[in-house]
């Protein structure tokens, strides 16, 4: 009887191992490693995003939010079509009929420490202090400062965090938005994810990070 459940036992563990991901940060892990996307997505093939889409190359297509010089504040975005139509409302009340897509996306990159990056995350007071900063920041317009300050308050109440100890040095899933915070060597950096459900998006962000850790380093000359 006590073999069958030490058997029972080991085959449980063994089964929760092969559902959960590992991705460890690399000893020479470097910022250049996402850096480099963000300023040329073209850095990497299509083909590379294909194969973890799961697509053909040829449908990816490639965008890039916000030109700024200021890297922290670009994102990128690899999106196609999934061959399925959604229907959606518009403003007007008009039902529209669209072409379906997944992606996924890498931005704001940003440098900080594992506290603060933890703390962002698992404490309210954070969002607290974010209202806080922008209602006082007067090179923001006031309207677009109470706007703003309003949209925080109102995505705390949906806003879900899953703390995932397994992935880089800390990283945090958040839905619905459905965007994996990673924080790795000092930076921090979020990987977006949009696919048929919630955990295949889960998923496929772990598995984008994993496929950003391995990219090569860039030379500094």
């Amino acid at each position: 009887m006590k073999n069958i459940i030490s058997l029972f036992a080991l085959l449980l563990l063994f089964a929760c191992n092969r559902g959960s991901q590992v991705v460890e940060t690399p000893e020479n892990f470097d910022a250049t490693q996402v850096t480099s996307i963000m300023k040329n997505p073209g850095s990497i093939s299509k083909e590379s995003i294909a194969e973890i889409a799961g697509t053909d190359a040829t449908k990816i297509k490639v965008y890039i939010e916000n030109f700024s010089p200021d890297i922290t504040k670009r994102a990128v975005l690899f999106s196609w079509p999934t061959g399925d139509e959604k229907t959606i409302k518009a403003i007007d009340g008009k039902t529209l009929t669209v072409e379906g897509y997944n992606s996924l996306g890498l931005g704001f990159l940003t440098k900080t420490n594992k506290e603060a990056f933890q703390k962002k995350f698992e404490s309210n007071a954070s969002i607290q202090e974010e209202i806080n900063r922008i209602t006082k920041d007067e090179t923001l317009d006031a309207d677009l400062a109470i706007s703003e300050a309003k949209h925080l308050a109102a995505n705390a109440k949906t806003q879900q965090f899953e703390k995932l100890g397994n992935i880089a040095e800390l990283a945090y899933w958040e839905t619905p938005v459905n965007a994996l915070h990673v924080f790795a060597k000092g930076i921090s950096f979020t990987v977006t994810s949009n696919f048929t459900n919630e955990q295949v998006s889960k998923e496929k962000a772990i598995e984008f990070t994993q496929f950003i850790f391995n990219q090569p380093l860039k030379s500094s000359k």
